[in-house]
């Protein structure tokens, strides 16, 4: 039987007073992209006048046990009664759901936002997903087309893809339309937190990159993320030449990283079965490089077809091979001139699709039902146009087809 939720369509009547929302958050400062996708919604609902109180469960040198757990739930029910009436209580991951809803009663929240992504889907426990089923005010909000897809025995899943936070996106673009001459050898990138490397397939484009490199020479390729690395991803990357690993880079040299890239891969293997249960909801560092002028190279499956354009701002191979990954480099390297036009074009198309206004009101109607009472005040002033890229030809200079 399916129970009917609450619209979330903005209501007027409410909007001469700043939105209240209670954030519950199971990290910051571990990194990886459901942190960054929790920063920019808080960003974003502060940006827009929200009065906003956030609660995180861990924080790097904390260790997750029963206990850290319980300590979390007393904090956040604690915080929801002190924050007095919301309008919403986000739950930021599927195993907050009993926690977000005992403090929606606490709150009088009229709505439950419960954030899912990919493989917290998929491995669930039964009872979080009995009780988001059951209880009317919670209502799963998810990332992309693919995971609502399998979010589809809950129901319909309203889709709030992944934005970036104005200031990064400020800091991206600007490395975008910088002039940069075109380096002798080419360099690939792939970003994504470090301990998580086989799951997002290190070792498969490691493989690919070795084909490669046999017919076209030397190819530069750099591992990127939140870190410590494992012991086994340094041994891997220190047995392959023109191979590096840079473990947490700041913000700026990691924009710096994906300007410099010639191709950005994200390689992510999709297991829904087993121990190591891994996929890609959506893949917003693709959405990171392009917005820094790099083509991408999607994974084969799961939800990041909605962050690129394949065959317009980026590619996809045809299965999760080593061989179909090769494929494709192969023939995007093999063309550096059209490569930076690819890239030119993912700028273009990656600035549209990321406005922070545009961003602004999605982000109230999906978690508030409300409308912002300030239109972004506080967003930074963005960057206009894509400038020229490195590689890129002069303005006189005829360009051909892509």
């Amino acid at each position: 039987m399916q129970i009917s939720r609450r619209s979330t369509a903005p209501t007027a009547s409410l909007t001469d007073r700043p939105a209240r929302v209670l954030l519950l958050s199971s990290s910051r400062g571990l990194g990886g992209g459901i942190e960054r996708y929790l920063s920019t919604i808080e960003e974003t609902l502060r940006a827009g006048g929200a009065d906003l109180l956030r609660v995180d469960m861990l924080e790097p040198g904390v260790e997750l046990t029963p206990a850290i757990r319980a300590r979390f739930t007393s904090r956040a029910l604690a915080a929801a009664r002190r924050f007095g009436q919301a309008d919403s209580v986000v739950a930021g991951h599927a195993n907050l759901i009993p926690v977000a809803a005992a403090a929606l009663r606490l709150s009088r929240a009229r709505l439950g936002p419960v954030l899912l992504y990919g493989t917290d889907i998929w491995g669930m426990r039964r009872t979080d997903r009995a009780i988001l089923r059951a209880d009317p005010l919670l209502r799963p909000v998810t990332i992309s087309s693919y995971s609502a897809g399998a979010l589809s025995t809950l129901g319909l899943a309203p889709i709030l893809r992944p934005g970036i936070s104005p200031t990064w996106r400020a800091t991206l673009l600007a490395e975008a339309n910088r002039r940069r001459p075109l380096s002798p050898v080419p360099t690939m990138l792939s970003v994504f937190r470090l301990s998580d490397w086989v799951g997002k397939g290190a070792g498969v484009l490691l493989e690919a990159v070795e084909s490669v490199r046999a017919t076209l020479g030397p190819v530069r390729l750099v591992f990127a993320g939140q870190g410590p690395a494992p012991g086994a991803l340094h041994e891997l990357v220190s047995a392959h030449p023109d191979t590096e690993l840079h473990e947490s880079p700041t913000d700026d040299a990691l924009a710096r990283l994906y300007a410099t890239a010639d191709l950005f891969a994200l390689c992510t293997r999709t297991r829904s079965r087993g121990p190591r249960i891994s996929g890609e909801g959506y893949g917003i560092v693709l959405l990171e490089a392009q917005l820094a002028g790099c083509a991408v190279v999607g994974p084969a499956s799961g939800g990041s077809h909605d962050a690129y354009q394949d065959g317009v701002t980026g590619q996809t191979p045809m299965d999760e091979s080593a061989q179909a990954l090769a494929d494709v480099l192969h023939g995007m390297l093999a063309d550096r001139a059209r490569l930076a036009r690819v890239g030119r074009r993912a700028a273009e198309w990656a600035e549209a699709a990321t406005r922070p206004d545009d961003y602004l009101r999605t982000v109230f109607t999906a978690l508030t039902g409300r409308l912002p009472t300030s239109e972004g005040r506080d967003i930074p002033v963005q960057p206009t146009g894509t400038g020229t890229r490195r590689g890129a030809p002069r303005a006189d200079a005829p360009t051909g087809s892509a």
